[in-house]
């Protein structure tokens, strides 16, 4: 078999190494999508969503229910792969594939020309420093309309996003603390799972330190750092135990920060074109023509 080299993509994915470290790049994918779709010539847009919008179950007709779902699978890939600062938007959307309304698509066309905006946006790692670290973060009751919260966790390395989740909960919380707690628990069981990954890998250092994950609620590390629960859910008693657990065989570290620092708030709710810009900056989102 010959060797035809060092891999430069993968799966769609296209792998750039630098002096200044690697960088993964969707740019030709998106704008393959959004040619396919139509949305190309489109006005750009500054935010993928708009926190004002609120969006629900439709009760009249679907609209272009088939091409609602390829989009959607489109943009899930690309979500996936590369661009956690959809992450949210585009699960949002995922709940409406079965009867889309025009709400939704206006929606999708939000992100499209959001996209189109960002296309040659990139994941970028620096060289050093190799660790891992993580925010957790939830918002409580503001878009949903069963008054469920949405999860959300995103973890680094050297300077990029290296897992990310945005994600309704199926705990049905009493108070934000309960929900900041369940949050907590998903991010660390993540964080428990890397931890392990990154154990096996030979050239990385087998000494694993636990894993830093920041979190914006007090109370809920208030809760976290007492070794009983005196709730009485039983559900809520669990994700305490399995975040008390990780914390005492020294799988993960719980730590407060700023709401505005807090690098998982895109993945639970929509921000303002400020916030947005800065948050993916500190994801590694980076222009590939400035690497």
């Amino acid at each position: 078999m010959k060797d035809l080299g060092e891999a430069s993509v993968i799966l769609g994915i296209k792998i750039t190494r630098s002096e200044k470290g690697i960088s993964l790049d969707q740019s030709h994918y998106v704008e393959k999508i959004l040619k396919k779709y139509g949305y190309f010539n489109y006005k750009p847009a500054c935010t993928p969503y708009d926190p004002s919008v609120k969006l629900f179950k439709n009760t009249g007709d679907s609209v272009r229910q088939t091409e609602y779902a390829s989009i959607i699978g489109s943009l899930r890939y690309v979500t996936d792969c590369t661009r956690p600062d959809i992450t949210y938007v585009v699960g949002l959307l995922c709940r409406f594939t079965s009867r889309p309304s025009n709400e939704h698509w206006h929606a999708i066309e939000r992100v499209m020309r959001y996209l189109k905006r960002t296309m040659n946006l990139g994941l970028h790692y620096q060289r050093f420093p190799a660790v891992l670290e993580g925010y957790s973060d939830v918002d409580w009751n503001t878009l949903s309309d069963d008054s469920k919260a949405t999860s959300g966790f995103i973890f680094s390395i050297a300077g990029g996003a290296v897992s990310w989740k945005s994600k309704k909960q199926t705990i049905l919380a009493q108070s934000t603390m309960e929900s900041e707690m369940i949050a907590l628990a998903t991010a660390s069981e993540e964080a428990s799972w890397l931890r392990c990954l990154l154990s096996e890998i030979p050239l990385w250092e087998k000494l694993m330190p636990a894993v830093l994950i920041r979190c914006d609620s007090i109370a809920a590390i208030a809760k976290i750092e007492n070794r009983f629960y005196n709730g009485k859910r039983r559900q809520i008693r669990r994700k305490h135990s399995t975040v008390r657990e990780l914390i005492t065989t020294g799988a993960v570290r719980v730590d407060h920060v700023r709401t505005n620092d807090n690098l998982a708030d895109p993945l639970t709710k929509g921000l303002a074109r400020e916030k947005v810009q800065n948050t993916s900056v500190k994801m590694g989102l980076m222009p590939m023509n400035c690497l």
